[in-house]
């Protein structure tokens, strides 16, 4: 496998790392899984049909981030398990999607059969609808792209991630709890404004203010949303200012993978002790698990990456035997925090992250 992600790596460009991650895709059908539900098509493929005829690959930006390591995992996994010899990571090391985009074209006119391209907003639908005009089958998982009137971008054969207006207001609900009775300010920053941070943000304060029924938060004060951006010194700076304006911080909410770091080192920065600013930030990766287990951060948001990977890989091959697969599929993020358990705890994703630094040695 590891001879697969070195092919991968030939074919992108280097760069600078930044964290170009915006947190999951809001779903508003649940009920668009239709009649397209996953089907049993494997019976109907060809049984000359062979995997190793079928070139597939993950297209993203931000290659080496810890964040998307999980995802390019999970997808190269899917593949080696099911029988795809020729899979690989293709994009660009730095942050500019339209690299991205012209390596997800490249392998389309190579004759690619199955892209993950790695996409969260509408610059990529003319690569989406020219990879497919080319006869390559295109997922994006992570990010939702469904348009006003229900539809999808023309050529994206499926779409999966988890909804920003839950965890969202899950994070929110558990801060409430936490902060109950308390008085301060709690500030909300963001890596960039898109669709998908911008609905967890928003879902966070629309929560905030049902809670104020259920606590005593009515001394408590959320700041204007900020941009921390995804350079994490930059982004540490950034909230280090933010608590330097504001004293009383007692919460903060990052959507950013690199978040809960920058957050906690801001707070040490400014002389807070550990837990004296409830934080709580996105994904539970190998340095965000450490902080959680230390008590610098209170809470994680687990975003599928490893799962909504590898599920794009089965859907691509369910359909290349000739099965369908849902349009819209809905994931979960589990809310982790140090005593939770399962899903929900730290034991498990330590299981993920040290898989990660095993598969991509």
């Amino acid at each position: 496998m590891r001879k697969l992600w070195k092919q991968g790596l030939a074919v992108c460009s280097a760069a600078v790392l930044v964290l170009g991650l915006a947190a999951c895709g809001d779903t508003k059908q649940e009920s668009k899984e239709k009649d397209k539900s996953a089907s049993a098509g494997n019976e109907s493929a060809s049984s000359d049909f062979d995997p190793a005829d079928y070139p597939v690959a993950i297209s993203m930006d931000n290659m080496n981030h810890p964040v998307h390591r999980i995802v390019q995992m999970g997808f190269l996994k899917a593949a080696e398990k099911l029988g795809y010899t020729n899979a690989k990571v293709i994009g660009t090391e730095g942050t500019d999607s339209a690299e991205n985009f012209a390596a997800a074209e490249a392998f389309s006119a190579e004759g690619g059969k199955g892209l993950l391209l790695w996409a969260g907003d509408s610059s990529s639908y003319p690569t989406i609808a020219k990879c497919a005009a080319a006869g390559t089958v295109v997922g994006i998982p992570h990010f939702n792209h469904q348009q006003e009137d229900g539809s999808y971008p023309e050529g994206l054969a499926f779409n999966m991630a988890c909804n920003p207006k839950t965890y969202g207001k899950d994070v929110a609900d558990l801060m409430a709890e936490k902060l109950d009775g308390k008085e301060g300010t709690i500030a909300l920053t963001q890596n960039t404004k898109n669709v998908t941070e911008n609905n967890a943000t928003q879902a966070f304060r629309d929560e905030w203010e049902v809670m104020k029924d259920k606590y005593k938060l009515d001394k408590i004060k959320i700041l204007d949303t900020q941009l921390e951006g995804g350079v994490i010194d930059q982004a540490t700076a950034i909230n280090l200012a933010i608590i330097q304006s504001n004293q009383d911080l007692i919460g903060a909410f990052g959507t950013t993978g690199n978040s809960p770091i920058t957050w906690a080192d801001a707070a040490a920065k400014a002389g807070k002790k550990d837990g004296e600013v409830f934080i709580a930030g996105m994904d539970a990766t190998e340095g965000n698990l450490d902080y959680l287990e230390a008590g610098k951060v209170q809470a994680l948001v687990a975003q599928p990456l490893y799962d909504e990977a590898y599920k794009t890989m089965e859907y691509l091959d369910t359909i290349f035997r000739g099965g369908t697969v849902p349009e819209w599929t809905d994931l979960e993020a589990p809310i982790v925090t140090k005593e939770g358990t399962d899903k929900n705890g730290i034991a498990y994703h330590r299981d993920i992250a040290k898989q990660v630094q095993e598969f991509f040695k």
